[in-house]
């Protein structure tokens, strides 16, 4: 449809007015229904830079998290939710689309990052007037001011509907509870007064940093500790619900495109709204990534800049984890990254892994001494590895041709193998569930060997992925990306057997240990693959 006339000028005032309502476009102007409402961009605008489709794509994925809220939506009993999440990774669109249809009443204030306290208090007084005020309120002082009179709006509206949920969301928290602030102390004095009595409230704090979610409210010493009673860390998706998104999008890729589009993207739902339609996934990396006005061009220094205070040193870490394929232990990460070993870098590499960046494996057979920290974000990798160092004039109109040329060389052979490792190591549930224990109680992790100094007679070998199964049998994962049909050549197959005698010889173990090879496409028929491989997983069976 194009608006024109009278029309066209009531569309571009609903745009701007939707920016600062959590009614639908429906409610706001009933004469034009809601049949219109995808044409205007199939978008809304939240207030933290963020487009996510209201209603007309419902919610992908989230079962569980769904399940908690809804649990939590229950009317017999005052619900305090925390919800966490690294930035852009859908919290926002999860509480308006689950929470805001079940509630008799939704309250929605939104942090701004780095704005005073005074246009904090003024946003949220403006919000107050509009969900539970018909008149306008005097300038509000401080916090302990502003939320008496919000406690007096909760009581209001739950005693007028009390078979009904009062949903009170506050986003992007850490953006309002600023130091000296003084809101976290008036939220624990609300809550324990007066709120925690409202048996049909659910009271969502919802921020980006984990650090200050984690330590200040989910682990707080405080008046607040013990107090939240449902929490949330909301993750990026995982492959079938990228698919799944894409499809709702009208965006059918198949198993190749979403996982090229994942090794760059990741599962963060914001980055794949980016993907235009009608493009390949090379083209759509291309035009995201690398043209002059691609959205995820320069998303790395904003990312760390609003999840972290000290974010220099974050970056710094996600960088030197970026340099070591197979992991590296606390003491080499700090080092390589230029830090000083003690409390404050354990901090910082803590928060990058409950924001979803690093993850820690112990390695089969040995203790939490030798935990060693993994870089598990497919867009820092993809930043880190292409833009980061992608000449100037990539960056222009020939973008995505220019991502397109690197397609199949050795360079990107040499990454798309470390991003399907990563993946696959993301994805152990789905290889389980493929192998048909996931029923069991299996250890997870990862194994190498490094061979000692002067060690001439011994070989060195690394397992990317393994299952130690309670019955009696170790399955070693052998992962390979693959542009077709994997190939098992003579030397591959016996660098593979090499690889079980190392293991068995090490580990002393007395189960019996069998290969499966986890790659894209499956293994093509040859005369090597009956007695080397037991068993295959594809990428198909990564997205289930």
């Amino acid at each position: 449809m194009v608006a024109n006339g009278r029309e066209g000028r009531v569309m571009a005032a609903i745009r701007v007015r939707l920016v600062a309502t959590t009614r639908s476009p429906a409610e706001l102007w009933p004469p034009f229904g809601s049949d219109w409402w995808p044409q205007l961009d199939g978008a809304r605008r939240c207030g933290h830079d963020c487009v996510m489709a209201r209603g007309s794509e419902g919610i992908v994925g989230r079962v569980e998290e769904r399940r908690v809220l809804s649990e939590a939506a229950r009317v017999d009993r005052a619900a305090l939710v925390a919800i966490y999440g690294r930035r852009r990774v859908g919290k926002t669109h999860l509480v308006r689309n689950h929470l805001e249809p079940l509630a008799g009443t939704y309250f929605e204030a939104i942090g701004q990052h780095t704005a005073p306290r005074e246009v904090q208090l003024d946003n949220f007084k403006q919000q107050l007037e509009r969900t539970f005020f018909d008149h306008r309120l005097p300038r509000l002082s401080d916090w302990r001011e502003a939320l008496s009179l919000l406690g007096d709006g909760v009581i209001a509206a739950a005693e007028r509907k009390p078979t009904k949920p009062v949903v009170v969301f506050f986003d992007e928290l850490p953006w309002m509870a600023t130091h000296r602030s003084g809101l976290l102390p008036a939220i624990d004095y609300l809550w324990n007064a007066r709120l925690s009595r409202v048996p049909n409230l659910v009271w969502v704090l919802c921020g980006s940093a984990a650090s200050f979610m984690l330590d200040r409210l989910i682990n707080a010493k405080g008046g607040l500790h013990n107090r939240i009673t449902h929490r949330l860390r909301l993750e990026p998706f995982r492959l079938g619900e990228v698919r799944e998104l894409l499809a709702k999008r009208g965006l059918r890729r198949g198993t190749m495109q979403a996982l090229e589009l994942y090794m760059a993207l990741g599962g963060v739902p914001y980055y794949l709204l980016q993907v235009p339609s009608g493009m390949s996934a090379s083209q759509a990396i291309g035009h995201v990534c690398f043209s002059r006005s691609g959205q995820l061009k320069d998303e790395f220094g904003r990312l760390f800049a609003s999840l972290f205070d000290d974010a220099g040193e974050h970056e710094r870490l996600v960088r030197a984890a970026a340099t070591n394929r197979g992991g590296m232990s606390r003491d080499e990460l700090i080092t390589a990254a230029g830090l000083e070993s003690g409390g404050r870098a354990t901090r910082w590499i803590d928060e990058l892994e409950a924001a979803g960046f690093l993850a820690r494996f112990v390695p089969y057979g040995r203790t939490k001494r030798n935990t060693s920290y993994r870089l598990i974000d497919e867009y820092s990798l993809f930043h880190l590895r292409w833009i980061e160092p992608a000449p100037a004039s990539s960056f222009g109109a020939r973008g995505s041709k220019y991502w397109m040329s690197k397609a199949g060389s050795p360079a990107f052979r040499a990454w798309a193998g470390y991003a399907f490792e990563g993946i696959c190591l993301k994805h152990s549930a789905q290889i389980e569930r493929a192998l048909g224990i996931d029923g069991m109680a299996n250890e997870v992790g990862t194994w190498r060997h490094v061979p000692g100094p002067g060690a001439h007679d011994d070989a060195g070998a690394q397992v990317d992925l393994l299952f130690d199964r309670p019955d009696g049998i170790i399955n070693l994962c052998e992962i390979k990306y693959a542009a077709e049909e994997f190939v098992l050549t003579k030397a591959h197959a016996k660098e593979l057997v090499t690889k079980a005698e190392i293991f068995r010889a090490r580990t002393r173990t007395k189960k019996e240990v069998v290969t499966t090879l986890v790659t894209t496409h499956g293994l093509r028929p040859g005369l090597w693959n009956d007695e080397v491989i037991d068993s295959v997983v594809t990428a198909e069976q990564l997205m289930t």
